[in-house]
This record gives C-alpha cells, sequence and structure tokens, in this order.
C-alpha cells in the first residue's frame, strides 16, 4: 500500500492511501484550522499515524512526497521552508514505520500523466476521470473577490503521487528512500 502526500503549501496539504491503483481514503488538510505551522504538522503526523494503524502499513509499504525544488525563481522562500520542516517531521515520525520515498516531481507526471510538463489541471483531470467519488470542488476565501469555487490540485497530486509506484519497478523506490533509521 502507498500514502500519497502532496506537501501543497502552507495553507492546504493533502493525503491518500492507494492499495495499487485503488483509493482507500484521502483527506484535505487545511492551515487555516490550525493555530501555527507545528500544529499543522502535529495535524498531518496525526492523520498520517491513523492510515499507517489502520491499513496496518509496514516497511513493506511506502509513504511517498515530492522532492523539494525551486521553480524559476519563483519559489518563495516561507513556502520551502514549511515544505521542508514537513518533510523532516514526516521522515521523523515515520522512518521506522515505512519506507519513505521522496519523488521528483517531473517524475510522477511523466509516468502517471505521461508528459513530465504536465499541469496540475492534468492532474485534475485525471482524478475526476478515473475517481468520480472524489470531489475536487473546493471553496476559497478571497479578501477582494469573495468565496470562489475552484479544484483542489493538492488532492489530485496526492493521488497522482501514490500512483507512483504502479508505474515503477521497487528498485526505483528504493534509490529514493530518505528514511533516516
Amino acid at each position: 500500500m502507498v500514502i500519497g502526500v502532496d506537501l501543497g503549501n502552507r495553507s492546504r496539504n493533502s493525503i491518500c492511501v492507494m492499495d495499487g491503483d485503488k483509493l482507500l481514503e484521502w483527506s484535505r488538510l487545511n492551515y487555516a484550522d490550525a493555530k501555527n505551522t507545528l500544529d499543522h504538522r502535529k495535524k498531518i503526523v496525526k492523520q498520517i499515524k491513523e492510515y499507517v494503524k489502520k491499513y496496518k502499513l509496514t516497511k513493506n509499504d511506502y509513504l511517498l512526497f515530492e522532492q523539494i525544488f525551486f521553480s524559476k525563481g519563483l519559489s518563495r522562500m516561507a513556502n520551502i521552508t514549511s515544505m521542508a520542516f514537513l518533510q523532516a517531521t514526516l521522515i521523523n515520525e515515520f522512518s521506522d514505520k515505512i519506507n519513505i520515498v521522496e519523488v521528483h516531481v517531473q517524475s510522477w507526471k511523466c509516468k502517471v500523466l505521461g508528459s513530465r510538463s504536465a499541469t496540475k489541471e492534468d492532474a485534475v483531470t485525471l482524478v475526476e476521470k478515473s475517481y468520480p467519488q472524489v470531489d475536487l470542488n473546493i471553496e476559497v476565501q478571497h479578501k477582494r473577490k469573495g468565496t470562489e469555487i475552484i479544484k483542489d490540485n493538492d488532492t489530485a497530486d496526492a493521488i497522482c503521487i501514490a500512483l507512483y509506484p504502479q508505474f515503477v519497478d521497487k528498485k526505483k523506490l528504493e534509490e529514493h528512500l530518505v528514511n533516516y533509521t
């Protein structure tokens, strides 16, 4: 089984559990529901712990998340720092329980979506087509625009990340293990 985590940004993260290509469960965690970034990380860890326990996941299973990278100088340091703290927290909490794999964004996009330059909209399209039970419509509040309904590309990305092991062999996954035990 695989837990896919979209690190998202400081405001939202998504997590899913897959058994092969069967989507078992997913969750969306909003930073707005947390007191601070530490509280947000604790909520993410709590959710993953629940999945590990519920599905009896072991070192035969995987937790996958994206590699952090700078994107043409557009990545904000606050977002990069937040994602790095989240990665370190997940590695610290789960290294002794489950295999943790860091996947390059272009790698999962190429394998799962068919193009290394696939967009977030491509991930949304795949999830809407393959997993219609997942409601990707979310309400977002803007100070100037008011309420807007957008597609939750974080959940779509988490599902696509969790599908990645279906497209590569175990050796490829093990090359990118980040466990520290």
